[in-house]
């Protein structure tokens, strides 16, 4: 953007914007003392390790539950602003409509050139990622890993199928697949809040684990039907130095399929429409 640009309106906007960000920078640096705020990191030190077998999740799912909801949201927006940017032979803006579209075209890989040993290769080397990708999520709730990095390994995959094996991509995912799978991620993503908004008012808490019910002062009941439905499924024995408890990822592990959802769809869409392209005319062929 030159500087021309800014005379006016725009001008007055973006100083008005820059003077804001000055200001509260500099006061965020006024009111340091040397000490970092403890944040919320002791309460779930003291609490989670005893009702909950992965520390992490809890924090990111219970206590960051409506942040993170809309940071998987990102992913799917950014998908679907991909698609309109990259396949612009459908896009049609109000007021350019009498303009020709951008012609698209399919980019055609020549597997021929691919040594043979390679193409043998990539269909093991396809089901071992995507393997470790079922790996990561079913793994998440009592390891490190999760949702987001489940959906990342596989659509890792599909893209090594593309690269590898052109339009015969053995992990054969359709565009109609691609959007219904991140659309249900994403639902099923913000679905969890409800159960934990509706007992306790706060978006996504861990009604299978309740581990706040044993912070004074807690404003939420959970009840125990809930308790049972969200968290028995996913129940086992943490033993620990303190003693053996009966821990559960309680809707940990429905959160993280929800999210290897909604980041395969998203992904794989991407993925798909930057290498084939996307128009009206391929509709109901094989992508």
């Amino acid at each position: 953007m030159e500087t021309s640009e800014l005379k006016g309106a725009k001008g007055i906007v973006a100083v008005i914007a820059l003077f804001i960000i000055f200001v509260g920078v500099m006061t965020s640096f006024m009111q340091l003392n040397g000490n970092v705020a403890r944040g919320i990191s002791p309460e779930y030190n003291s609490l989670a390790f005893r009702q909950a077998p992965n520390n992490l999740a809890s924090w990111v799912y219970d206590f960051r539950g409506f942040d993170t909801l809309i940071e998987t949201g990102v992913i799917y927006v950014g998908a679907v602003v991909s698609v309109l940017a990259i396949g612009r032979g459908i896009v049609k803006v109000n007021g350019i409509r009498e303009e020709d579209p951008v012609p698209q075209t399919s980019l055609d890989f020549k597997t021929e050139s691919i040594p043979v040993i390679l193409k043998y290769f990539g269909l093991p080397a396809i089901m071992l990622v995507v393997s470790y990708g079922l790996l990561v999520v079913t793994g998440a709730s009592t390891s490190g890993g999760g949702g987001f990095q489940c959906g990342v390994i596989v659509s890792s995959a599909y893209l090594l199928g593309m690269v590898f094996y052109g339009k015969k991509n053995p992990l054969n995912l359709g565009k109609k697949f691609l959007i219904g799978l991140g659309s249900v991620g994403w639902a099923t993503y913000a679905l969890c809040g409800l159960p934990g908004y509706l007992t306790t008012n706060y978006w996504q808490y861990n009604v299978g684990t309740d581990i706040w019910s044993a912070y004074p002062g807690f404003p939420g009941a959970v009840p125990e039907m809930l308790r049972q439905i969200f968290g028995d499924p996913f129940r086992l024995a943490l033993t620990l130095q303190e003693g053996t408890f009966n821990s559960t990822a309680g809707l940990v592990p429905i959160i993280n399929l929800g999210e290897a959802f909604n980041v395969i769809g998203a992904i794989g869409l991407i993925f798909l429409v930057f290498v084939y392209g996307w128009s009206d005319s391929e509709e109901g062929k094989k992508a």
